[in-house]
């Protein structure tokens, strides 16, 4: 079977990792069923794990990824649930209004970019869970926020990931004490703070 030009793509940009063992572990443990991915280019792993997944990118070439219907053949290959996919991609800026409705999506996912745990925080039901990474400042963002409450970190161990709720007090803090932890702060320098430990994922329930 030829493969599409955008499952090459795909493959190729992630054949260091996809990541997919975290979408797993966020499957199992929350039974997400639908998942929001703004700023996601072309990462489909989510799509694999996830029955319905709404990807957000402003990129033309996330835009021509998309359009390709092989990707969808291989996601419905590849998927590990039994419901057929459901895969949305709006061209779009997620720090601005696209169309879904508030309150709708079980997962929301931010990895690699910043603050969509602020800019996409209706989109989330309540008691949905926020999964971030700390590169661009998100998972510093949403710790000090009180809309969200800090509940796992996931972290990677001999190429696998696992999660747990362990011992999260240690986490989130400064290596620099007299750093000012506060949103002003964050949006300014638009990336992750210095921590005393760190994991590869953060986990947040949504409290609103």
């Amino acid at each position: 079977m030829i493969r599409s030009k955008a499952v090459k793509k795909y493959q190729k940009y992630f054949h260091n990792g996809d990541r997919s063992g975290i979408f797993e572990l966020l499957a199992q443990e929350y039974h997400i069923k639908k998942a929001l991915y703004p700023g996601s280019y072309i990462h489909i792993t989510p799509s694999f794990y996830f029955p319905t997944t709404v990807y957000i990118d402003n990129s033309k070439k996330a835009t021509d990824f998309f359009e390709d219907k092989g990707i969808y053949k291989f996601i419905s290959k590849n998927r590990g649930y039994q419901e057929l996919p459901k895969v949305i991609f709006h061209y779009a800026d997620y720090n601005s209004d696209f169309e879904e409705n508030p309150k709708s999506f079980d997962l929301l996912i931010s990895q690699h970019v910043a603050f969509v745990s602020q800019s996409c925080k209706k989109y989330l039901k309540t008691g949905g869970i926020l999964m971030a990474n700390n590169s661009h400042g998100d998972a510093s963002m949403a710790f000090i926020d009180t809309d969200y409450e800090f509940i796992a970190v996931i972290h990677r161990e001999n190429r696998s990931y696992y999660l747990t709720d362990k011992n999260l007090e240690k986490y989130f803090i400064p290596r620099n004490s007299e750093i000012e932890r506060s949103k002003d702060y964050l949006e300014q320098i638009n990336r992750g703070i210095e921590y005393t430990k760190i994991a590869s994922s953060y986990i947040f329930k949504n409290l609103i």
